[in-house]
């Protein structure tokens, strides 16, 4: 099978927060943050180098996990990591904490985050989505110079790259585009569904149906053309990288398919007697890709995450946890 281009990443190796370092030291893990591009919008898994980084509860070799807490997210700039820690309740307030990536040094920048806001970094300046004691949501900014706290335009922001960003408006529930920072916002006017991710200048999104079956688009926020390119899907798509992921099962087996955004290439996979999660946890990772499947019947590590070598076709379990939705989940198509 080919290899799959690797996604533009930072290794943030040595934040052992509650997980094991593998067979990274301190040394050459902080050696890796200083080589590697900013990561600029939060994620919960990344690879660099080969090693992949993960908020994850994962105990494998090539592996680390940076806090064990598969509701959190981290970001990187000009050598600082970001952190987003979630604290447990669904709707308790998030810190934003700044620190070295060994961990030490660690400053509390916020403590009113929305525990699910994304972080976006543009022009020294972090956005995220506060929350205050009503659950009302306000968009804020933070000064990464001074650690002023600002008021932000009034977005949410879902999805980007330097190319532009995806939002939804705190005030009318609008999708919204616009150049990182909140620069130039338009409507995305007809524009709606289910957002999967941006590449280049496109967003990726899904329509469901009234009878259940999905179509997957693409929107050109340079043209403003539309494309279909899934259509009556039982399941979701993924977006992940540069590929675009769909499934089909057939008497409990599973085969998981690519398209290559950019070129068009198909690849398909076959997983066997493996039923995919079509959600969170799912990651295009240079060479591998990270699956998550639930089974409630495993109390209480209901959850399961995987890796499929994309080389040789090869799956390994990699972390397990529990999650209180396992049995929903489990559920879906």
């Amino acid at each position: 099978m080919k290899k799959m281009k690797k996604l533009c990443a930072v290794g943030l190796a040595a934040l052992c927060l509650a997980g094991s370092m593998n067979s990274f030291t301190m040394a050459e893990a902080s050696e890796n943050v200083k080589e590697q591009d900013q990561m600029l919008y939060s994620s919960r898994m990344w690879e660099s180098n080969g090693h992949i980084y993960t908020v994850y509860k994962v105990d494998a070799e090539g592996y680390t996990s940076l806090s064990g807490n598969y509701r959190d997210a981290i970001a990187v700039y000009k050598g600082k990591v970001y952190w987003r820690k979630n604290n447990g309740e669904e709707n308790e307030p998030a810190a934003i904490i700044r620190m070295e990536p060994d961990g030490s040094g660690q400053e509390v920048l916020a403590e009113n985050a929305h525990p699910s806001s994304l972080l976006c970094i543009d022009e020294g300046f972090i956005y995220y989505t506060a929350a205050d004691e009503k659950g009302e949501q306000k968009s804020r900014r933070i000064n990464l110079d001074t650690g002023e706290n600002q008021e932000a335009p009034p977005y949410r922001f879902r999805a980007g790259n330097e190319n532009f960003w995806f939002s939804t408006s705190l005030e009318d529930g609008i999708w919204y585009c616009s150049e990182p920072g909140y620069k130039n916002i338009r409507s995305m006017s007809g524009v709606n569904g289910l957002r999967l991710g941006a590449l280049d200048h496109k967003l990726y999104y899904m329509v469901q149906g009234e009878d259940s079956l999905y179509t997957t688009c693409s929107f050109d926020v340079e043209t403003g053309e539309t494309e279909i390119l899934l259509r009556n899907q039982q399941a979701k798509s993924i977006v992940s990288g540069t590929g675009l992921y769909y499934k089909q099962e057939s008497n409990g087996y599973t085969t998981l398919y690519r398209k290559d955004l950019r070129t068009g290439e198909e690849t398909s996979y076959d997983l066997g007697e493996f039923h995919l999660y079509m959600g969170g946890g799912f990651y295009e990772l240079g060479d591998k890709i990270c699956l998550m499947r639930f089974r409630p019947e495993l109390m209480p590590d209901n959850t399961e995450l995987w890796e499929l070598d994309t080389q040789t076709g090869e799956k390994r379990l990699i972390g397990q946890w529990h999650n209180s939705n396992a049995v929903n989940a489990a559920k879906e198509p």
